[in-house]
């Protein structure tokens, strides 16, 4: 950790100590279990008379096919004696780069004599491989690096690193092996045990004029007039702070010891992805065929019986759910795919008792479970399918620490954001896509990029108005405003009633030029005819059998995510401040669980497996960090919502109804009340009206319908005085302020933010972003009924409240006031109507579909490819693939 005491530094320095060792000893043999060994590059420099250290570097990687920058190149460790030269490696920082490729920065560990030639280089380590972006302006000195990312006119991001090793974070669960996998990747990747530290910032704004220096105070940064300066120690302020930002940059733990070795392995420069692929192909092949003897010879009367109850756990037992007349969830069954079906299987279970799942009050849970066999030909495989309404679910995807590998240097923190209003409607999450090194496929969340888009890639995204999209990205870099965040894998599986319309033959798990008939754990997200969502996880199948799956259940975009059995999986979750987590009877250890929430302190979670014998790697996974990347659902709140009085039965006071409102639609966009909130005074009722500002938007021109609402102002001479807010209608929300919260924001009427004086009414906007309306009906005090409506506003959880000395109009249906009485609505009232629903959609529909040797050449290439003609979708011989 950069900061850390010269005893850390000593111990990280004789740790470099002994990776210089284990190398010398260690380069012609290969490690324990198939990882290999990690060789030396090049041979002796023969260095020329008066050529200087670093151009002998610079030839030296030249003939590596490697070209350095020499004015970039810091030897970070002194020459030794002519004992030491023989056996101690020199480090360096450079920038360098392949071929016309983006430049890097490198570490090189090189041989000099005493006097300060080039013996050798020995090994070089990409410390960036930001693909997409260039590093600059490399400063190196006192064991630490500096160097900026910019996109050639503007510089947007600083990065530093302590060449004297890294520091674990706290909080995790580092035990012996991890820190054993950790080392051994950190010397595999960087060429020390102790690995590198780094830290990230954003400037902010970008500057168009930078220099770095390190000094002895910390990190000096010049960005055109400021002048900023980082501290060696984290726990020091930053000077000049307000310019710049630091990313979090922590470490997530290995994964398990098969998963991490397999990675390891695919790494070695001798072994590689291929030979890798290779392996797994024949190793997946023979244990598929080991296990169909087996069920062959005795096991398949078993397997053709084997019940729900025993994959899914307690949601066997669960009741079967039928399609919700009002809402239209769940989707219609899955019929199966193998005859005869079982009685439960593709009928949905509903999640409402399920003391590891939470829904909206007052509607269905949003997440409902089922089961289908795929494959005839292996009786024992299962598919398990949730499903979710995108009404009610948010999904969004959160980048690993590691993977996918960042071409931009944007970082990715490995953990859902942790803020109350997030973890507290938190559902649960699921695996992601591929790692880079299988398609470098694109992702960007809230906003920053992190590797470019792949055209032709299936993509999954959230969108500015919130919904989640489905779609072919086109042949087009830039990335539509209204994509908020998204994420890419291989081509789609199914699309339009068809699978893989693009002709693909490769699913992963084998070699490209292998025809893939894998069977092996694989996952899958889809878009069904209705609009829903549905998360596939299927054991011993192949993408065939994945897509035909995808097919009965109604899917009209099928993504496949990632595979193989550790790195796929979905866990459900419920987040609680201490002290509030309800009480369970028993938790199973194999699958289920519960602890404090990681970098939230008085909180904790409990969580379980989709599936009993669901083996994720390090559960609970994806409520800690991760190393690869996950997509998260939170609960999407709607109404009615929990009753003003606890524990109140529907039609009592408190309890929201919905029914007789013009809805127009689900989710409900109104629901009202009326309750006694002081005991003290038993004669005094409040009417209460709640909207949903998510379904609702302010009147347009060629509105022909009915208003849902009219809201104004009521001229009987009790107009607000010392008014210093207002309430204002904003794009999909409703905002309480002093000023408008945008240019498209339209002001409904102004009042107080207290009670001051008499007072009659109240808005407020709660926890959950509703909009609620409180009126006194019967025995009304004005100098005593602020107190009472403040005092409700409370037990509401609202945030923000504004308060009114008269009753404005409050007229739903444009017609009747909330005792239902008719009432006359002025021209200047501001009319409310309903608005689309954020839920899940397809973008993209114009991507044409294209053969193989037309989109496949533009998936291969880097992630960064020249702007050429779309290609054809005809395919035909006089169209040359770009």
């Amino acid at each position: 950790m950069l900061g850390a005491s010269r005893t850390e530094n000593s111990v990280a320095g004789r740790a470099n100590q002994v990776g210089t060792r284990l190398r010398t000893l260690l380069r012609p043999l290969p490690l324990v279990a198939g990882l290999g060994a990690w060789g030396a590059l090049g041979g002796a420099a023969h260095p020329r008379g008066g050529e200087s250290l670093e151009s002998a570097v610079v030839r030296t990687l030249r003939e590596s096919r490697l070209d350095a920058d020499p004015g970039s190149i810091g030897f970070i460790d002194g020459p030794g004696s002519a004992l030491q030269s023989r056996f101690r490696s020199r480090r360096a920082v450079a920038r360098a780069r392949k071929g016309d490729e983006p430049w890097d920065v490198y570490l090189l560990f090189a041989r000099t004599t005493p006097e300060g030639r080039l013996l050798s280089v020995e090994e070089t380590h990409d410390l960036t491989r930001t693909s997409a972006a260039s590093e600059t302006s490399l400063v190196s000195g006192r064991a630490h690096a500096a160097w900026a990312i910019g996109d050639g006119s503007r510089y947007y991001r600083v990065e530093l690193a302590d060449l004297g090793g890294e520091s674990l974070p706290p909080g995790e669960e580092w035990t012996r092996l991890s820190r054993f996998q950790r080392a051994v990747t950190n010397l595999q990747h960087t060429g020390q045990l102790a690995g590198v530290g780094r830290r990230s910032f954003k400037l902010d704004p970008a500057a168009t004029k930078l220099a770095l220096a390190l000094a002895e105070d910390g990190l000096h940064i010049a960005a055109d007039d400021h002048t900023i300066v980082v501290p060696w120690s984290r726990a020091a302020p930053l000077q000049g702070g307000r310019f710049l930002r630091e990313d979090e940059r922590e470490i997530a733990r290995p994964g398990n010891l098969v998963t991490w070795a397999v990675d390891r392995a695919r790494d070695l420069s001798w072994f590689g992805d291929e030979r890798m692929q290779y392996t797994k192909a024949i190793a997946y092949s023979l244990l598929d065929r080991v296990d169909r003897l087996a069920t062959r010879l005795g096991g398949a009367s078993a397997a053709r019986e084997k019940p729900a109850a025993e994959d899914l756990g307690e949601l066997g037992a669960a009741a079967p759910e039928t399609t919700d007349p009002e809402i239209g969830f769940p989707p219609p069954p899955i019929p199966p795919l193998v005859s005869p079906g079982f009685p439960d299987e593709g009928v949905w279970f509903s999640l409402d008792k399920d003391p590891f799942v939470h829904g909206n009050p007052g509607v269905p849970v949003p997440l409902v479970t089922t089961y289908v066999r795929g494959d005839g030909a292996r009786p024992d495989t299962r598919v398990v399918v949730v499903a979710w309404d995108p009404r009610q679910v948010e999904m969004d995807a959160v980048p690993g620490t590691e993977e996918p590998q960042s071409a931009t240097g944007e970082t990715g923190t490995g953990m859902i954001p942790r803020r109350p209003e997030v973890m507290k409607r938190l559902l649960g999450a699921f695996n992601g896509a591929f790692q880079s090194t299988h398609g470098d496929y694109g992702m960007q969340v809230d906003g920053s990029l992190i590797v470019p888009p792949k055209p032709y890639a299936a993509t999954i995204a959230r969108l500015s108005d919130g919904a989640v999209g489905f779609g072919t990205w086109p042949y087009d870099l830039d990335v539509p405003k209204d994509l908020v965040s998204f994420r890419q894998n291989l081509t789609p599986l199914v699309m339009d009633g068809v699978f893989n319309p693009y002709g693909r033959q490769w699913w992963g798990g084998v070699p490209h030029d292998w025809e893939d008939e894998t069977h092996t754990v694989r996952s899958g997200l889809c878009l069904t005819k209705e609009g829903f969502v549905l998360y596939f996880y299927g054991t011993k199948i192949d993408h065939e059998h994945l897509g035909r799956t995808m097919l009965a259940a109604r899917c009209v975009y099928g993504v496949h995510l990632d595979m193989n059995q550790g790195h796929t999986g979905l866990e459900l979750y419920r987040v609680f401040e201490k002290g509030a987590l309800p009480p369970l009877e028993k938790l199973d250890g194999h699958f289920q669980t519960e602890g404090d929430v990681l970098d939230m302190p008085g909180y904790r979670f409990r969580g379980r497996r989709l599936v009993r014998n669901l083996q994720l790697m390090h559960f609970p996974r994806y409520i800690r960090r991760g190393a690869r990347d996950y997509f998260y659902l939170l609960l999407r709140p709607v109404l009615p919502g929990a009753p003003l009085v606890p524990d109140a039965a529907p039609g009592a006071e408190g309890a929201w109804t919905t029914s007789g409102l013009p809805q127009r639609g689900f989710p409900h966009a109104l629901a009202t009340t009326s309750l006694r909130p002081d005991a003290a005074r038993p004669e005094t009722k409040v009417r209460v009206l709640k909207l949903d500002p998510s379904v609702l938007r302010a009147a347009k021109a060629g509105d022909a319908t009915e208003p849902l609402l009219v809201v104004g102002e009521r001229r009987d001479g009790r107009s607000a005085t010392g008014t210093d807010v207002a309430l204002y209608v904003d794009t999909r929300r409703a905002v309480i302020a002093k000023d408008a919260p945008s240019s498209s924001a339209v002001r409904v009427l102004a009042g107080m933010t207290e009670p001051r004086g008499p007072v009659a009414s109240a808005f407020c906007v709660d926890d959950d972003g509703m909009l609620l309306f409180a009126e006194v009906a019967t025995a009304a005090d004005p100098p005593r009924d602020g107190a009472l409506l403040a005092a409700l506003l409370a037990r509401a959880s609202c945030r923000a409240s504004l308060y009114l000395p008269s009753e404005p109009i409050v007229a739903i249906g444009g017609a009747r006031d909330l005792s239902g009485h008719p009432v006359a609505v002025p021209d200047a009232a501001v009319r409310l109507f309903r608005d689309t629903t954020p839920r899940a959609r397809r973008i993209f529909p114009e991507t044409p579909v294209l053969p193989p040797a037309r989109w496949m050449p533009l998936q291969r290439q880097t992630r960064i490819f020249p702007k050429e003609p779309e290609p054809s979708p005809s395919g035909s011989a006089d169209s040359p693939p770009p």
